[in-house]
C-alpha cells in the first residue's frame, strides 16, 4: 500500500511541474494544489464540528477547451478520523468554473474514484469455532464525489496562487451488508500554484 501511494505522490508531483501551457484566459495546466481537509461521515450540511478530522490532499488539473471555465481534476487525498477510521481517496473530477465577479469564481464538481477506508478498531468474524479478529484491515470502495465550492485567481507572468474552499459530498458504495451506500463530506481549503513557463 505505501509504494501505491508513494507512486501516486509521485505521479502528481512530476506532472504539476511540467510546462504550462497559457490560453487566451492565462489557464495554464498542470498547476500543483495543496489542500487541508476535514472529513465527517454524514450528509451535507449536517456536521456540527466542521473543522475535525483533518487530511491533507494533493492534485492537478487539465482545461478541456483552453480556459479555466471547463477542467478535469485529479487528485489523492488522505484524512484521518479516530471515530470511523482513516482513508485514502484517489479521485478525478469535471469542474465547471464560472466567473462571478472581478477575479472571483464559483466550482460546480463531479467525478467519480476510490476510497480505501480503514477500520478505527480490531473487527472479528463469524467461524465454526467462535469469533475471529481480522484486524484493523480496511477495504476499497467506488465513490462517487460531487462538490461546490469558489475561489480567487489572478494571473502573473511567473508564478500565482488560486486559493479556493470546496465542499465535497461523496457516496461511498458496498460499505458493509446492511448498509450498501453510506454518504460523508469533505471540507477542502487549498491553492493551486501555477508556475511560470
Amino acid at each position: 500500500m505505501k509504494s501505491v501511494i508513494l507512486s501516486l505522490v509521485s505521479f502528481f508531483l512530476v506532472i504539476s511541474t511540467k510546462a504550462q501551457s497559457v490560453s487566451t484566459d492565462n489557464h495554464r495546466n498542470f498547476p500543483l494544489m495543496i489542500s487541508i481537509e476535514f472529513h465527517s461521515l454524514s450528509l451535507p450540511f449536517k456536521n456540527k464540528k466542521l473543522f475535525s478530522n483533518i487530511g491533507i490532499g494533493i492534485g492537478t488539473e487539465v482545461s478541456h477547451s483552453g480556459n479555466r471555465d471547463w477542467v478535469q481534476q485529479f487528485k489523492i487525498s488522505w484524512y484521518g478520523n479516530k471515530r470511523v477510521g482513516g482513508g485514502l481517496l484517489v479521485h478525478s473530477q469535471a469542474v465547471w468554473r464560472p466567473g462571478l465577479f472581478s477575479d472571483a469564481f464559483g466550482e460546480v464538481k463531479l467525478g467519480v474514484g476510490y476510497l480505501f477506508a480503514k477500520r478505527p478498531v480490531d473487527s472479528f468474524k463469524p467461524t465454526s469455532d467462535g469469533w475471529t479478529n481480522v484486524g484493523k484491515k480496511g477495504k476499497g470502495m467506488f465513490v462517487i464525489p460531487t462538490g461546490i465550492g469558489f475561489g480567487y485567481d489572478t494571473f502573473d507572468e511567473s508564478l500565482y496562487v488560486s486559493p479556493y474552499a470546496n465542499y465535497q459530498f461523496i457516496l461511498a458504495m458496498n460499505y458493509n451488508t446492511s448498509v450498501t451506500v453510506v454518504p460523508f463530506t469533505l471540507l477542502e481549503l487549498g491553492s493551486r500554484i501555477h508556475f511560470e513557463d
